[in-house]
């Protein structure tokens, strides 16, 4: 009863205040980038990157994200477009994880700092230009926009010496007989985490947190992603290191997240449809790291956004029976 009032108060306040209908399109941004449309989650969120930038050693992680989120909502309102969108926080969750990304990938710099404003600003361009190309099929852009932002100036920065970035870490080559099965749900946890690029069991718990305050359905929808596509990298013999950082599950979890989203029916047919769709994710994944191993720049949440197109448009056909 008492959330209730709150949320009607807080709904009251957007209403008649300009200024908290833009902190409500932030934290929204923030909910977004797990599909949850819900200011309280966004909030929970926000806390999960604060401290998730801490725990890897990177404080200015927090900040960098905020401001890329205020320089997306902001060009977003001044260019006015789609009110709706804007208010749901569409134009303002791909700058939040570029803010991340830039800053975890790069050296801190006054032109970093300036990268990340431009590139969250760039971001709300492409959105919309996404949403344009895509609203014909009826899908939505996901992190089209954020993947895009972030490898055209992970691929610039070589080039352009101002913009530094950070030495790739050297991966272990650990077999598949040096999994253990006890990690599985700290790693899974750890795969909600990279869904924001962390690697912290406590963001990861937040995030689940986040999730599980608008939706306890979609959290354990993410749990479950995040857990069989642990188990579908060990069995194919995928790197230990990297599915113990839940580097195989993050994909897995968003794709998760969004079939059971925009999936109408509740039956067996659609949890085994959500299921083939995760088993796909952890594949495409795989294969786009070694395309992209030349490049030296991550797949990032690709993946993800590929297998779900493609699931929402077959999602569509069988709406249609």
């Amino acid at each position: 009863m008492k959330m209730q009032f709150v949320r009607q108060h807080w709904h009251e306040l957007t209403n008649t205040n300009r200024l908290y209908l833009f902190i409500d399109a932030i934290l929204r941004s923030y909910g977004q980038v797990m599909l949850q449309n819900n200011p309280l989650s966004g909030l929970i969120f926000l806390v999960g990157v604060i401290l998730g930038g801490y725990s890897a050693g990177k404080p200015q992680i927090g900040l960098a994200c905020l401001l890329a989120v205020i320089s997306a909502n902001a060009a977003a309102y001044l260019y006015q477009l789609n009110r709706k969108a804007w208010q749901q926080g569409i134009y303002g969750f791909n700058a939040c994880l570029i803010g991340i990304a830039l800053t975890t990938f790069c050296e801190n710099s006054l032109y970093l700092w300036c990268s990340i404003v431009l590139a969250a600003i760039l971001s709300v361009f492409i959105t919309q230009a996404f949403n344009t190309i895509l609203q014909q099929w009826c899908l939505p852009c996901l992190t089209i926009p954020f993947v895009l932002t972030t490898w055209l100036f992970l691929l610039a920065a070589p080039s352009l010496s101002a913009l530094t970035l950070y030495p790739p870490l050297a991966t272990s080559e650990a077999q598949i007989s040096g999994y253990n099965l006890l990690h599985l749900v700290p790693d899974s946890i750890l795969g909600i985490a990279e869904v924001f690029l962390f690697n912290s069991t406590l963001a990861g718990i937040i995030f689940l947190t986040g999730l599980a305050i608008n939706s306890l359905r979609i959290a354990i929808y993410a749990l479950a992603g995040s857990v069989l596509a642990i188990g579908v990298a060990v069995l194919y013999g995928g790197q230990i290191a990297i599915i113990s950082q839940g580097l195989y599950s993050f994909n897995a979890i968003l794709t998760a997240i969004t079939l059971a989203t925009f999936s109408s029916n509740q039956d067996v047919k659609t949890s085994l449809y959500i299921v083939f769709g995760i088993i796909l994710t952890v594949f495409t994944q795989a294969a786009l790291a070694t395309l992209f191993k030349p490049f030296a720049i991550p797949v990032l949440t690709m993946p993800f956004i590929l297998v779900s197109w493609l699931w929402l448009l077959f999602n569509q056909t069988l709406n249609q029976r």
